[in-house]
């Protein structure tokens, strides 16, 4: 082993006490997904499957003048405001012309261990525009398999733009139909931009098409406890626009079977202490998901970085930490075939 892992009391006993603040799941789609992401091809129904998926149930033909894909793609995100921080979203279409049948776009997630009932499942989303042709989606989840036709569970809805009741009313949300239909609770269900935050003005519009803003929401996974889940942001509207969701993250406790062991591969940072650029080198036994971390001396995730599906053998990436303040951190590389950890410091 070229590190071992070393904690100060202090740190030992913080992160010991905020076990559910463990990365279980994490995608920020800030580079291109298709290292880790099957696009176009439909999840296989497998128990255990480590790969996202996009796929187009539908095939309805594009409508928009812009040759957009029918399944999950990889853009950037909509409002300027989210431009100057999210380097990419996953987005989706329902521009068909076809205002009858639905589209069905899955994106489903890799499979996560669900130990006990402290985790939680974090995202963004923003429509292209609010509320004339806002797009809905939902976040479903499979308890079995990742086939389209297992996720049976709804943890959340956001709805979508349904009639315009009133052209001579003020471009409000009062004047529209939504579907679910809009309630005094505007996040149930909810329909985004109804509570008068996260949209930006369209100077090439008006007020009746506001630019979504990427909006932060939560749900608790604590119903699934004990299970192995599949996690699915199913785009099915009618003829609206675009959607778009990012920072994909799952929070709880690290599963025993990915315990914080140092024993289960070579894992190496350097140089240590660092200032700036780090060298994260580890040895995979076998192909896997990776997704490096960084946490404070309080247990805080404060750098989390999904690397993609990686072949078996010796691995390095560089990291920058130098927005890191100078101190002590732990340093987590999580794996299938588990979770490793070594302490690093910033000058």
């Amino acid at each position: 082993m070229m590190k071992k892992l070393l904690f100060v009391p202090a740190m030992l006993a913080t992160l010991g006490a905020s076990a559910q603040n463990d990365t279980l799941l994490f995608s920020d789609f800030n580079t291109d997904p298709s290292v880790y992401m099957q696009i176009g091809i439909s999840p296989p129904g497998n128990s255990n499957d480590q790969s996202w998926y996009s796929y187009d149930v539908d095939q309805l033909p594009d409508g928009s003048p812009s040759g957009r894909p029918g399944e999950w793609f990889w853009t950037q995100a909509y409002a300027p405001s989210d431009t100057l921080t999210a380097q990419g979203v996953m987005g989706s279409n329902s521009w068909t012309n076809d205002g009858v049948n639905r589209v069905e776009n899955y994106l489903v997630t890799a499979a996560v261990q669900i130990v006990d009932n402290q985790a939680t499942l974090h995202w963004k989303s923003a429509p292209y525009q609010t509320p004339r042709y806002l797009d809905g989606y939902k976040v479903l989840v499979s308890t079995t398999i990742n086939d389209v036709s297992s996720f049976s569970d709804t943890l959340f809805v956001a709805g979508e733009y349904a009639s315009l009741d009133n052209g001579n009313l003020p471009n409000s949300y009062g004047s529209y139909t939504f579907d679910p239909a809009a309630t005094v609770n505007p996040m149930a269900p909810f329909i985004h931009g109804m509570d008068g935050t996260y949209t930006e003005f369209d100077p090439t519009s008006d007020s009746s098409r506001l630019l979504g803003v990427l909006r932060p929401l939560t749900v608790s996974l604590a119903q699934y406890a004990g299970q192995t889940i599949y996690i699915c942001f199913l785009h099915n509207d009618i003829d609206d626009n675009l959607i778009s969701v990012d920072d994909v993250l799952v929070l709880g406790t690290a599963p025993n079977g990915i315990a914080e062991n140092n024993n289960v591969f070579e894992f190496d940072v350097y140089p240590n202490p660092a200032s700036d650029m780090i060298t994260v080198k580890y040895d995979l036994p076998s192909a896997s998901d990776v997704v490096f971390s960084i946490y404070d001396v309080t247990g805080k995730l404060v750098r989390s970085e999904n690397l993609g599906q990686q072949a078996s053998g010796m691995q390095s990436q560089k990291v920058s930490i130098s927005e890191l303040a100078a101190g002590v951190y732990q340093a987590r590389l999580q794996t299938s075939a588990g979770t490793v950890n070594t302490r690093i410091v910033k000058n």
